[in-house]
């Protein structure tokens, strides 16, 4: 799959950020990463966004290398 473009990246992006109550959301990247996004305090806009990890640091991405944002599916228990 491809990129998504600027306008795709943003409009996700709110709309997960923006969502009450919040849900936390995974960005699959390019490169099969995928960045689990825990908490609404992310900045982002012009197709970059980040956000600060307490055992990470700072976690950015960008449009560019991002194929899909989606809700974090809960694991089913056994």
């Amino acid at each position: 799959r491809q990129s998504m473009t600027v306008e795709e990246f943003d409009q996700t992006m709110r709309s997960f950020v923006k969502r009450r109550p919040f849900v936390p959301f995974v960005v699959e990247l390019r490169n099969g990463q995928r960045i689990i996004v825990p908490f609404p305090e992310v900045a982002f806009g012009g197709g970059a966004a980040g956000f600060r990890s307490d055992e990470e640091g700072l976690i950015e991405f960008s449009y560019t290398k991002v194929t899909s944002i989606h809700a974090l599916e809960c694991e089913a228990a056994p």
